[in-house]
């Protein structure tokens, strides 16, 4: 491994491995990171649809009777309102699917400011390495549409750039008492981005005080003791009166999957060109950690390994939220590209910096590509919506192939019902209801048990004899005249349902009577 180092101070600002180019340039290239979100009306992002129907009866407040009738919302403190309130203040602005674009570009804007200003941070200057760490702001757990982690994430790299700055890292009082707002503002908006946050900064702390005591006891006491700023939220949250429970972790130690999940850190359209993506990556840090050309953020390089081995611990549920293992890799990926500080010059520098502008202009390119494909599905498929009358009962499923765990990664319509209620104010049986984890309660009797997620989900092929989707067709309750399915298997015969509107896989049905 090349040395490692803390690259504090006036002497990173001049340590060479950073391009001039990019510490001028640097804001050009996080509008260019936000390129593949312009073109969709709506961001092809899997759960965005129920954030975005949460945020409609958030802003309705009971006032449209259509849908009071089936939800109702009641704030609370909880560690998951990062977008809902930024929802709460840009939606009577700009309208909720422009404000839910707007939320998504920023978080994007974000994360990509967040890596190359902590390159700065860390070395004194944007290096090369940080072009590589750019496509990550398009990682997994934005795909799959987990937008208060994502802009919690964001904000957490944005202030791990903060804390070892210089300049904030000389004045311990007043970071104090920065991070004890700054870390309150981020477990606001999700609890495993302040997480996140807390073990950077830690490892970053911990990092530094070995770095000049060589006493590990007294340099894990010391950065606790500067640190202990960040655990303010979480102690304040105890004395809230109306303190949410939490659901259960379970799902340990399913080794396929977290290896499926770090093959596709950069899970998009095409398999083969993420997973490729991913493995280069993956070579890019072994060699790079390993070769004397380079050296070591020691901080950063820890935090990376760190949230790289809770990975591997973690289970894939956490308090009721799926995919909890798998959000943490982009930021492990990134961390460990960014903790990376070029001691090339010249040419071989010049090189690098191409390589790197190289990667992120390749995935860029096949972001907007796929963002665009998705748009034009999602207006294909939500056509029918054209036909559901307003205000309608309505179950919907998506007809996923036996191996749903891989689809799932993607496809972008499994939370399509959504649409059905913030354009038709038609009932969505794909809403999220876990205790502490959102503020909307569901209340339709008459849908049970198809009233909320994971209902929405079923197989549309005969996996094990009988197909789950046709069974499932067959029990929706008298009460709902309409069923609307988005077919991922060959479309099929619904019994005792008649099609009356069809578009690319999307089919809506009425009842037979």
């Amino acid at each position: 491994m090349g040395p490692i180092t803390p690259f504090a101070g006036h002497a990173a600002r001049q340590a060479p491995g950073g391009v001039g180019a990019l510490a001028r340039w640097w804001p050009v290239l996080v509008l260019l990171s936000i390129i593949p979100l312009l073109y969709p009306a709506v961001p092809p992002l899997t759960d965005l649809p129920a954030h975005m129907s949460r945020f409609m009866v958030q802003m309705d407040g009971g006032r449209t009777p259509g849908i009071a009738r089936w939800y109702s919302f009641q704030w609370n403190l909880i560690s998951n309102l990062g977008t809902d309130l930024l929802a709460w203040a840009i939606e009577p602005v700009l309208g909720l699917e422009p404000a839910m674009k707007a939320i998504v570009i920023l978080i994007v804007a974000l994360q990509s400011a967040g890596y190359l200003l902590l390159a700065r941070a860390a070395h004194g200057r944007v290096t090369a390495m940080a072009l590589f760490a750019l496509p990550l702001a398009y990682g997994a757990p934005l795909e799959h549409g987990f937008l208060n982690f994502a802009l919690a994430t964001a904000l957490a790299t944005l202030a791990l750039a903060l804390w070892i700055s210089p300049r904030m890292a000389a004045r311990p009082g007043l970071r104090y008492g920065v991070f004890s707002l700054i870390a309150c503002m981020i477990w606001v908006s999700h609890l495993a981005g302040w997480a996140v946050l807390c073990v950077t900064v830690g490892c970053c702390e911990l990092a530094a005080r070995y770095e000049r005591t060589q006493r590990f006891w007294v340099a894990l006491a010391g950065g606790f003791a500067a640190s202990s700023c960040l655990l303010v939220p979480q102690l304040l949250s105890l004395m809230w009166p109306n303190a949410p429970e939490h659901l259960p972790s379970v799902g340990f130690f399913r080794m396929a999957e977290k290896l499926y999940f770090l093959f596709n850190v950069l899970m998009d359209r095409w398999a083969m060109f993420d997973t490729a993506a991913a493995l280069g990556l993956t070579v890019l840090i072994a060699l790079t950690w390993r070769s004397p050309s380079f050296a070591l953020h020691k901080g950063l390089a820890l935090a990376a390994i760190v949230l790289f081995g809770l990975f591997w611990l973690l289970p894939g549920w956490v308090f009721g939220s799926y995919f909890a293992d798998m959000r943490l890799l982009p930021s492990v990926f990134a961390l460990a590209i960014l903790a990376v500080r070029p001691k090339l010059e010249g040419r071989r520098l010049t090189w690098l910096a191409i390589a790197g502008l190289a990667f992120f202009g390749v995935r860029l390119a096949g972001t907007t590509v796929s963002m665009a494909l998705w748009d034009r599905q999602f207006r294909q498929d939500l056509a029918v919506l054209d036909s559901l009358p307003r205000g309608s009962q309505l179950v919907s499923f998506n007809a996923l192939p036996c191996r749903t765990f891989v689809q799932q990664g993607h496809v972008r319509d499994m939370h399509f019902p959504s649409f059905a209620l913030t354009r038709r104010h038609a009932f969505a049986n794909d809403q999220f209801a876990l205790s502490g984890g959102q503020l909307m309660t569901i209340h339709n009797p008459a849908a049970v048990p198809f009233d909320r997620d994971p209902s929405s989900i079923e197989i549309g092929e005969p996996c094990m004899g009988t197909i789950p989707l046709l069974v499932s067709a067959a029990n929706v309750p008298e009460a709902v005249p309409y069923l609307w399915i988005l077919w991922q298997t060959p479309e099929r015969m619904v019994p005792g349902w008649r099609p009356v509107a069809r578009s690319g896989g999307s089919v809506l049905y009425r009842r037979e009577r």
